[in-house]
Order: C-alpha cells, then structure tokens, then sequence
C-alpha cells in the first residue's frame, strides 16, 4: 500500500478546498466577506461550488470530522470557515506548510514558496499566470456584489487553485513517502497524524486573529493624533540623564562615548571591526542592558532610539474593531517559530507599548509564558539527569553554577546576577556551538580560564553533549533533523549551498535546531488543547501565550490553563515545562517600573498638550 492510498482509505473525502473572500482592513486578518468556495475530491473528481458572497452563515457542506481538508495555507480557510461560522475542520493538510518543512532550507526570497513557484518546482504547467491571477483577484476584490458573468469567472478562477493544490498534494504526498522512507503502516500513521497536527496549528492560528488583542482603544487614538506634537519634548527630557542626543534629536557619537566612560566601561566596551567605533547595535546594546541591568542610563538609551522609530510601526493602527492584529505566521522559521511582522506586533516593540493592552469588558488577561524552555527541552529530549535535576529546582542557571562552584550554595537570582549570566553565556555556546573565544569575549576574562569553564560545563552535562553529537552525526547521514513531533529541517548534512554557489557549515544553527523545533511544536500543542478546553487566546509569543478569561473563577480558570501548558509541553518533549503566570489588570499591563516609568511620561505629555490644545493655548496637530 501506498501512502497516498493508505490516506484514502482513512477519510470519506479529501478534498483540495479554496476560497476567495474580501479583507476587511489593513491588517488581512479578518474579513469581510467570503465570496466563494470551492471544494474538489482528490480521488473522484466530484466539484463542489458554494458561493457565498451574500450570506453571513453557511451550514457545513462536508462532515468536518470525516473529511480531510488540504488548502494552500490553511489560515485563509481558517478564516473563511469561521467567518461563515461553521467552526473549523478536524483534519486538515496544509500543502503551504509541508511545502516549508520540506524546502525552506535550500529556498528564499519573495514568492519562493508560494502556490505557483511550488507547483513549478514539481514539474505543474501554471493554469494561471500570477498576472492573470492578479486581475482575477481584483474583480473579486473591487466589487462588493457580482454579476452572473463575474460570478461564473470568479468560481473558475478558485477551482483554478483548487486543481493545482490537488496536483501539488498527490506529488507531495509521494515526496514525503520517498523523503522519509515511508514502508509500513506504522510509519504511514505516525507521518499522518504529525501532518495534520500542524495542518490544526494553523486553524487554530486562524481563531487566535479572529480572537485579536483588547487595547485602550482610546490611549491609542490619542498617541496617534497627539505624539508629533511631543516627541521632542519627551526624548529632551529622558536625554537629560545621559545626553547623548542633541536639541533636534540627532544623536551624536560623542556623547555616546562619555556615556560610556561615566558607566566606567569604556574599556570593556567592544568595538565595530570596520571602523573601531564603540559598537551601538540593538543586540549588543540589549546584552549590555541584560548583563548591567542596574546600568540605567543604557535603558534610557534603548527606549530614545526605540520612540525616534514609533511612528513607523503600524501597532498603533488598530483594526476597525477597536483590537490589534498581525498575521502570526506560524511557520515563519526553519524551525517553525512564529515570526510576525514587528512593526505590527505589540510584544515586538518597546516593553512600554504593553500597558497598552486593555482586557475586554468583563473579562481577565493573562500572559503564561514557559520558564527556562530552552534548558527544559535540552534536559528532556536528551534525557541528561543532571540537566533535568538542575531544571526542576527551579533556576537551572543557579544550580549549575553552584555545581561549577561558581558560587555558594546558599546563593540566589538576586543575590547572585552577574553569576548567573556566566552559565547562560556557557548554555549559549553549547547550544550554538560557541567555543573558548566567544566565552573569552562574554565574559571578559582569559581564553584559559573561558576553555576551564567550557570543560567543566561539558563534563557536567555529558549526557546532553554525547545526544547532541549522535544527532548532527545522524544528520549528516540522513541530511534532516527532526523534532519529536516530526518538523523537520532538510539540508546538505551539516552544510548548505551559499548565494555564490560554495558549501557553509550550518552545525551551529543546527545545534540549536532541537530546542527551537522542540519549542514550536510545545506552543503549537498548547495553543490547541488551550481552544479545545475553551479558552480565547489572543495572541502566541515566541514561548508564551495572551489569554483572556471571563471575570468570576478566573482565578481556577487561569490554574486550568496552566496545567493544559504543562502537560501540552510533557506530551511533546516527555517533561513537564513550567508556566508562569502575569496577570494584566485593568486599566494597565503590570510592567517592570522602568517601562512603566517611559508610559506615564509619554501620557502625561500627551494630556497636557491635550488639554492645552483643547484650550486654545496650544495648536492642534492639524493645525
């Protein structure tokens, strides 16, 4: 039996599925209309049209539990379903999705996944040229109701995309089978059930769009209209602590430099390799301000630089709804993290921009993010003893150090900050293959004493090295690493093929590939069972999750949540993963006092100038 054959059998239909529908703002995540759908069976030929351009409602045409769905990204069906509210299928193959595990590594570039090029790539005459498709996507965008001639072109113009999705499904269906040595119903099974829980992600990322975030609809109008008129007057008075920028905002290198020396690190400060400058990029400044964080005048710094560039991002453009939204992109990495466009995701901004979110009436935000995920998932996947009994204490970072002897035992996080960044500095460079001279350059200290370190380090959790090892060796063999739940990341072994042609080591990316991976599909896990129990998620964070829950028991309610994570992540990596819980109160999101600190200043402004525009005593930003 074939694999193509064995998924046949398992499903009443599979059916290529496609739907044309209206956007309804900026932001592509909720829509407006859905226009049509057309649905076709893979094995029969049976064509189903629906057009549902003047409908609000539509009952289900298919028995979502008995059907298999394969869309081309699964998230615009996901809309399309639940804005016709039939909820979403149960089984569904993404061909957009398989199409990214398969050839994200050896493809990039505008349009190197997309429907067509995917189809080209398996040999698939285009039915459609993209500037065909492009005029037949503006008919259906341009009118809000259609004529019988329009109609007629629009449903061809979607079973257009309907067939060459079916075309793409068979052939990757056989390239999945040839790729990953498919033989036995076993096999057939686990391939299955691994493609479909990734097909479910990405219904589910649907919802959590749909769902949007709550915001102070009116803070935001008021930032909008009013910060022209006192973004020089707030950077002049936070540039008074470190005056590093001058009267018209520009900053000056200079200052930069005295600011340096007044915070006695000009020696130690590292420098750009082109030019010997002091290095003023935001990773190193942001490893400063995580390495010093009693240094706050490199905070205030960050926060100038990030407020010269607000207006840029579009996060203060909310939907019509009054909610944020951005396209979550679930997929986004070659190890299948999230990678949401930044300037359109508020957690991707100035910590500030937070208190910005508001819950809904009646209702309770909380943000719930993984403790230590990375550590957990090294610990658990590898089954390191000694790295699972550092986890579980609490502060895997402390318990190691204290094991190195690096400080006492009776040390903590507070007690013990400097420390404790040493040991994440040695975690990185196991985890991206960094050796003595990167720990050497973190540190400060000798490449002696950085290469002591590192032995130590390795020889404590031997367990965790000699796993890592077996897996990049079974990856130059097999040339795929695979996470536990069956993401994968194809490659030349160890190596990939560079823009010029010549082959680069990509050990070190693939080292890390287990945590990554591991980590995208413990999210994943916990976004589903989390809408299975009931709960509205408003938005997925790297390796946290925004929920709102209704006033009442959300107390028990939010305990619930917490256990689902818990147990989402034991199922994928085999160990429990701690979620921490920040509650979001009404009116703000609880903040650090520093980020805090940069919101009330940016709002008391604003009011002020408000009131005095109000008043006549100051112009109006239109005027």
């Amino acid at each position: 039996m074939s694999f193509l054959n064995f998924i046949r059998d398992n499903f009443d239909r599979v059916l290529a599925v496609d739907s044309e529908f209206v956007w309804a703002d900026h932001t592509k995540t909720i829509q407006d209309r859905v226009v049509c759908f057309v649905y076709k069976d893979i094995f029969t030929g049976d064509r189903f049209d629906y057009w549902t351009a003047d409908k609000r409602f539509n009952e289900r045409p298919f028995d979502f539990d008995r059907t298999l769905m394969v869309p081309f990204n699964a998230v615009a069906e996901g809309h399309s379903w639940l804005h016709l509210l039939q909820g979403i299928p149960r089984n569904c193959w993404d061909t957009y999705v398989e199409n990214v595990r398969l050839y994200k590594t050896f493809r990039s570039g505008k349009g190197a996944l997309d429907l067509l090029t995917t189809a080209n790539h398996y040999g698939i005459p285009e039915i459609m040229s993209k500037e065909q498709k492009d005029i037949e996507r503006g008919i259906v965008i341009n009118n809000k109701t259609y004529t019988p001639e329009q109609r007629k072109r629009i449903l061809k113009y979607c079973l257009d995309d309907v067939e060459l999705t079916q075309k793409i499904f068979i052939e990757q269906v056989k390239d999945i089978e040839k790729k990953n040595k498919l033989e036995t119903r076993e096999d057939y099974e686990t391939e299955l059930s691994q493609i479909l829980f990734r097909g479910a992600s990405q219904l589910h990322v649907a919802k959590i769009e749909k769902a949007g975030i709550d915001i102070d609809y009116k803070k935001v109008n008021d930032f909008r209209k009013y910060w022209p008129a006192v973004e020089q007057k707030i950077i002049k008075k936070l540039d008074e602590t470190i005056n590093v920028f001058d009267e018209d905002g520009t900053e000056k290198y200079d200052k930069f430099v005295e600011l340096v020396k007044r915070n006695k690190l000009f020696g130690k400060w590292e420098r750009t390799f082109k030019t010997n400058k002091l290095r003023t990029d935001k990773k190193y400044i942001d490893k400063i301000i995580s390495k010093f964080p009693d240094l706050i005048d490199f905070q205030i710094y960050k926060d100038i630089r990030k407020l010269k560039a607000v207006t840029k991002l579009s996060v203060f453009n909310p939907c019509h709804d009054g909610k944020l939204r951005c396209s979550w992109n679930m997929f986004g990495t070659e190890t299948g993290r999230c990678t949401p466009p930044t300037n359109a995701n508020i957690f991707g901004g100035a910590k500030w921009q937070r208190a910005l979110i508001k819950p809904g009436w009646g209702h309770v935000m909380y943000y719930l993010d993984y403790e230590q995920q990375e550590l957990a998932i090294q610990a658990f996947v590898s089954g390191d003893k000694k790295l699972i009994e550092a986890y579980n204490t609490g502060d895997g970072y402390i318990q190691s150090a204290k094991w190195l002897n690096i400080i006492p035992e009776h040390a903590t996080k507070t007690s013990h900050p400097e420390s404790r960044e040493t040991v994440k500095v040695l975690f990185f460079a196991q985890g991206y293959g960094a050796g003595p001279g990167y720990v050497a350059g973190e540190l400060k200290c000798s490449l002696l004493y950085a290469g002591h370190l590192l032995r130590r380090f390795f020889r404590l959790f031997s367990t965790y090295d000699a796993w890592i090892k077996k897996v990049l060796r079974k990856v130059a063999i097999t040339q795929k690493i695979t996470t536990n739940l069956g993401w994968q990341r194809y490659s030349n072994g160890t190596f990939k093929i560079d823009k010029n042609g010549k082959p680069k080591s990509i050990r070190n990316t693939l080292l890390n590939f287990p945590s990554q991976g591991n980590g995208s599909d413990v999210l994943r896990q916990a976004i589903i069972k989390l809408h299975e129990a009931g709960f509205v998620i408003n938005a997925p964070v790297h390796d946290a999750v925004l929920i709102s829950i209704p006033k009442g028991n959300h107390k028990q309610e939010v305990k619930r949540a917490q256990k689902i994570m818990e147990e989402a992540a034991e199922f994928v990596v085999g160990g429990k993963i701690r979620v921490g819980i920040d509650k979001i109160i009404d009116p703000d999101f609880e903040l650090p006092e520093k980020h805090k600190k940069i919101y009330n200043l940016i709002f008391d402004e604003i009011e002020k100038y408000k009131h005095l525009a109000q008043s006549g005593l100051q112009p109006t930003p239109q005027q």
